[in-house]
């Protein structure tokens, strides 16, 4: 069987945390990864060159997309969370029609390798590649564009216990939607909670009693909403995914797969204690979120790597890493969810790739040469619009492939209208608002 690549696309994780867990002994399966593998810390400001400011420019659309491109943003089209170019007034979310160049697995259909792409940022509204793409909106609204092919929906939510993909997201699907844990009725209310309260007890040390009044009682809104918005949704979010994704990759005809999570970006965000003074009772509650997502997301990481094959590679890749805000407000004194924000974007960003020849540091690597480095392992060759280059022995041999360099691949972008609706853009817009990165 040809060897394979799979990439992790894991939003915000950390190199000090990733070493710190792995010092304590809590990442098993990434310690191993960096044990037998290779690894490098990865600059992310020279992908955004013109970006400036202490985020800007380091927005995941914008970094998921050079990963998946190996080009500048200039080229890719893909510089924010909102497309003004299309319109000022009312700007809709960058989707997958404003990208303008290939990525990975848009060059992989053109030579006929089938690809398996979950919940990759900026694939809304899913098109047609040569094998699976499930949306990052898969789950949170009900539209059979979400994945492509469309009636491989119903089979996806069948495999995630459900009758069809419409009675998921109108049921355990409602978390990851504007709706929340806090609007939901009747049965499937009562499922909801339950959820709600199986992910706090993994990721807090809230008591049985205070997980049902932080769930149930009107006085704790603004501190629920900070919840369902930090952690209870993108745990959620990437535990279906993940979960379709596992289930995936057992069908062998991919060569390339990738999955993307939000988890660690979004608890980065809602709850960074480090560098931190804050509320005794915050950090006492919720000061191992942070920790506890790296956990799940180590059993992540070990559940894909035994479903893999001998000479099979496996990357694990970050956008960017976190540090401490320079704000520290209680949340008493707080009067909207992202002023609750502890921790921002920084770098480096996080590359540890397992199964190939090199070990141990590799220096100088960006985001741009992920994807000529996966084209180049996967046989192909370069192209001369690419503005970043193989990286030597971290997939394959220690000198690229001897192939003739094409000027460009050939894209045309999925045509057709909108892929989400007006309330559903409104919805997506009150998540990032929550965490700080729109107003």
């Amino acid at each position: 069987m040809p060897e394979r690549v799979v990439l992790l696309a894991v939003d915000g994780l950390d190199w000090h945390r990733v070493r710190e867990g792995v010092a304590a002994g809590r990442l098993p399966h990434l310690a191993a990864m960096l044990e037998a593998g290779a690894h490098a810390e990865v600059s992310v400001r020279a992908c955004v060159p013109g970006l400036a400011g202490a985020e800007s420019g380091l927005n995941s659309p914008t970094l998921w997309t050079t990963v998946a491109t190996g080009q500048y943003y200039f080229r890719h089209g893909v510089y924010d969370f909102s497309n003004a170019m299309e319109s000022v007034e009312n700007p809709p979310l960058f989707e997958s029609r404003h990208v303008r160049v290939p990525r990975l697995w848009d060059i992989l259909t053109q030579h006929d390798i089938a690809s398996l792409v979950v919940g990759y940022y900026v694939t809304h509204p899913a098109y047609l590649i040569r094998g699976l793409m499930i949306s990052d909106m898969f789950g949170e609204i009900e539209s059979d564009r979400t994945v492509c092919p469309p009636a491989q929906c119903d089979v996806l939510a069948r495999t995630l216990g459900a009758a069809s993909y419409a009675d998921y997201v109108r049921t355990i699907g409602m978390i990851g939607s504007e709706a929340g844990v806090r609007e939901a009725r009747g049965e499937a209310g009562e499922r909801l909670r339950a959820v709600a309260g199986e992910a706090l007890a993994r990721f807090t040390d809230l008591t049985d009693g205070e997980i049902e009044l932080l769930l149930n009682t009107p006085d704790n809104a603004r501190l629920r909403r900070m919840v369902e918005y930090r952690l209870l949704y993108p745990y959620v979010r990437d535990d279906r995914l993940h979960r379709l994704f596992l289930d995936r990759l057992s069908h062998k005809t991919w060569r390339f797969a990738t999955v993307y999570y939000r988890l660690i970006d979004f608890v980065g965000h809602g709850f960074w204690t480090q560098g931190h003074t804050l509320p005794e009772t915050f950090e006492r509650t919720y000061g191992s979120i942070v920790d506890r997502a790296y956990v799940w997301i180590d059993e992540c990481v070990g559940q894909i790597h035994d479903v893999l094959g001998p000479g099979d590679r496996l990357v694990v890749l970050s956008d960017h890493g976190f540090c401490a805000t320079p704000q520290t407000a209680s949340i008493d004194d707080c009067d909207a969810v992202w002023e609750l924000t502890y921790g921002q974007h920084a770098e480096p960003a996080v590359l540890i790739a397992a199964g190939g020849p090199k070990t141990g540091r590799i220096d100088g690597v960006t985001l741009l040469d992920i994807a000529p480095t996966i084209i180049d392992f996967l046989g192909l060759p370069q192209a001369r619009a690419f503005d970043g280059g193989p990286v030597p022995g971290l997939l394959s041999s220690d000198v690229p492939r001897a192939l003739s360099p094409v000027e460009a691949y050939p894209y045309t972008p999925p045509s057709g209208a909108a892929g989400l609706s007006e309330d559903e853009q409104d919805a997506v817009l009150k998540r990032l608002a929550a965490l700080g990165y729109v107003e």
